[in-house]
């Protein structure tokens, strides 16, 4: 089609797109065209009184017109140059008017002795005529005026004029194509774009756009979408491993209650043993339950919708007292804790939440330490932060599993022989975050890890600095 234009370029949204291109080349052409007929008209007008003053001159030139005319004004001035329509001569009363041949004089008596301009519409009908005319003082109260036939230059000028208007209207017509034309060409880029993202989906998980060669632009644009891209197969791939990890550990719980309660039923009357099934069965759904409350509640502080109920908690008392709770479970793992506060603190936090990040912490500790072993817990105050660090000589984590562990529901292959829900460090991480703070693990294997938690010290207050220490 016209312009390599095919159907869908004529459809509704294409034009309204093209509607403002379509304006601004209409019009910039329209404006030109307007620029270009008043200069022309100028240079003309200019080219018509020249042209009417050289007849004027050569007029006086040729019948020796000095700086004053005699008072008789006699009869010799009725010889006009070539092209000039009439000269009028007054002085005082007195006047002389000639004309050339088939002019009616009694036009251009009428007319005002001092007017001139270019292309004076005189007389009417079949003796219109169209004429520039030239007015000039002569000495001693003699005015001349002068007439030039500007009939050429008017007729050049309106065929101009005429041509001027019958190219903006072919204009129009023409330039809607010419707009949905550029409209087709500012698209080849996105249409381009939508067949390499096809390619790239037909290619595989791991083919990604060419992010140099395609224009700074481009080169942007396909940063940017291999950006999202990497982004969503990496959340695909951890809803993944997430399902697979739920599925895992959601079998254990939910089998023990399925056991639970065959195991009710064939109580046969048996009160005690119905009873023991019950029970069974309501701690498998409370397991359940609280793998759900913590998945729900990690959603929500990634999402930043977790609330807080903050208020001024001191972190020794609330580290205290996460201590004096997990003691006796150390004491069967044979493992020391030990609390190294450097100088009390106390920030508006949220005293539920923060307690269950010390101690998820200091659970894992013990969890995966080793017997005869210690867990070191130390709160200090570091540039605009506090700083509580849980450090111990377990099992340590590998270089591999340190970036995954903070993901829901991952279990490393040595964690699986421990209880545990997979949720808790994940936990760690959205709280903390949602406190404006941030964690972060180092760990060598078989040696032990360091879990640094630090808050920002905006809100926070220090006290006398002190030590406590304990098992």
């Amino acid at each position: 089609m016209f312009f390599g234009l095919s159907r869908a370029d004529f459809s509704w949204p294409r034009w309204r797109r093209s509607l403002p291109i379509f304006f601004l080349l209409w019009g910039g052409g329209l404006v030109l065209s307007l620029l270009w007929l008043t200069a022309v008209r100028g240079h003309l007008e200019e080219i018509e009184r020249t042209a009417s003053e050289n007849l004027l001159d050569t007029y006086l030139e040729t019948q020796h017109v000095a700086a004053s005319l005699p008072a008789g004004l006699a009869e010799r001035y009725r010889t006009l140059p070539e092209g000039m329509v009439f000269v009028r001569i007054q002085q005082g009363e007195e006047q002389l008017l000639m004309v050339g041949q088939g002019v009616a004089s009694r036009d251009y008596l009428s007319l005002p002795i001092d007017l001139s301009g270019v292309w004076q519409t005189v007389g009417s009908g079949a003796e219109q005529r169209i004429v520039t005319i030239v007015s000039r003082r002569h000495g001693q109260g003699v005015v001349l005026q002068a007439g030039k036939d500007g009939a050429a230059s008017r007729q050049l000028f309106e065929r101009m004029n005429r041509r001027a208007q019958l190219l903006a209207f072919a204009s129009f017509v023409l330039f809607w194509p010419l707009a949905l034309w550029v409209v087709r060409q500012s698209l080849i880029p996105l249409v381009a774009t939508r067949s390499r993202v096809a390619e790239m989906t037909g290619a595989g998980s791991g083919a990604l756009l060419p992010e140099e060669g395609n224009g700074p632009e481009i080169d942007s644009l396909y940063r940017e979408i291999n950006k999202l891209v990497c982004h969503n197969r990496r959340l695909v791939k951890e809803m993944q491993n997430s399902l697979d990890n739920v599925a895992h550990d959601l079998r254990t719980p939910m089998t023990r209650l399925r056991s639970a309660a065959e195991y009710g039923l064939q109580a046969d009357g048996d009160a005690t043993r119905l009873a023991a099934s019950l029970s069974d069965g309501l701690d498998e759904s409370a397991r359940v339950i609280a793998m759900l409350q913590i998945m729900m509640s990690v959603a929500e502080a990634e999402s930043g919708t977790m609330s807080l109920s903050l208020s001024r908690v001191d972190l020794a008392a609330s580290l205290g007292e996460v201590v004096e709770l997990y003691e006796y479970v150390a004491e069967e793992s044979e493992i020391k804790i030990e609390l190294l506060i450097e100088q009390p603190v106390s920030a508006m936090l949220d005293p539920t939440r923060i307690g269950q990040v010390w101690a998820n912490l200091l659970d894992n500790a013990i969890k995966y330490g080793r017997s005869g072993g210690w867990v070191r817990i130390t709160l200090a105050t570091g540039e605009n932060e506090v700083v509580v660090a849980f450090t111990d000589n377990g099992i340590g984590i590998s270089t591999a599993e340190q970036e995954r562990i903070w993901e829901r529901l991952y279990r490393g292959d040595r964690s699986r022989s421990r209880p545990g829900l997979g949720l808790g460090l994940s936990y760690v991480r959205a709280v903390v975050a949602t406190h404006g703070g941030r964690v972060a693990v180092s760990s060598t294997l078989h040696q032990g890890s360091c879990f640094t938690v630090r808050l920002p010290l905006a809100q926070a207050t220090t006290q006398e600095k002190s030590q406590i220490s304990g098992a």
